[in-house]
């Protein structure tokens, strides 16, 4: 797969109901949603707080809203994270719209890489935004809740992008990869195996043909190694793949 954020730049993602809502017959509240274009290359992942009536839109709307807010900023030379995550905010509420912003509310995480390649992941609330580095190591965005264990921010909620944790780099680097997961899944993660678990996903499933993919990555959530976990289950992967690979 070639992008316009440079050749080697690849990424899926799988999204599948928790135990608890196929038992209430409701339907998945995480979204995800995967893009390239003029604007780069970007994933993207979202968490509707399931207190929240409208909480299945707002995080498909989360989606739609950091490739709404992409493609503007994107054209801005140097432009400040700042901006992207004002205009997230901007276009979600916007496409939330009847609904009010507090029954929307939900968790956005995203990573992009531009033209240039260089990389910027975000994450607001809840989940999980990790990177695996060639080398093996591992660098993981430290998003907080807020107030009381079971409470998190969202778009909705947070009222400033300060409340966004942010990072950038000059580029994604070759056979370097990033990991997003909503909490369904970053809730079971043991902290020093995620770096092998971005490990796996990239080398088992990323040369499968997409349909074959999919569908073995729904197997795999829905078989969750974690008995009796309720929550709906989101992650996406974007890496570059190693030059020598590229020509295959």
């Amino acid at each position: 797969m070639l992008t316009p954020s440079g050749p080697g730049l690849e990424w899926f993602g799988a999204s599948v109901r928790g135990r608890s809502h196929i038992q209430q017959s409701r339907p998945n509240e995480d979204a995800w949603m995967g893009m390239s274009g003029a604007f780069g290359t970007a994933i993207v992942i979202s968490d509707g707080m399931g207190s929240k009536p409208n909480a299945r839109i707002g995080a498909q709307m989360a989606c739609r809203a950091v490739r709404d807010a992409l493609k503007p900023w994107a054209k801005s030379e140097n432009a400040p994270a700042a901006t992207l995550l004002r205009l997230v905010h901007l276009f979600w509420g916007l496409r939330v719209l009847p609904q009010k912003e507090e029954d929307s509310a939900a968790t956005c995480l995203f990573v992009a890489v531009l033209p240039s390649g260089e990389l910027t992941i975000a994450q607001l609330g809840d989940g999980i935004a990790a990177i695996r580095n060639a080398d093996g190591s591992l660098e993981i965005l430290q998003g907080e809740r807020q107030g009381f264990t079971n409470q998190t921010t969202g778009l909705g909620i947070a009222k400033t992008t300060k409340d966004w944790t942010v990072i950038t780099k000059p580029a994604l680097s070759p056979n370097a990869a990033v990991l997003l997961a909503t909490d369904g899944i970053a809730d079971d993660l043991v902290a020093d195996r995620i770096g092998d678990f971005i490990h796996t996903l990239v080398t088992e499933f990323g040369s499968m043909a997409p349909t074959a993919r999919r569908h073995a990555l729904h197997r795999e959530l829905r078989n969750w190694a974690t008995p009796n976990h309720l929550d709906d289950k989101t992650l996406a992967v974007i890496w570059r793949k190693q030059a020598e690979d590229e020509h295959k």
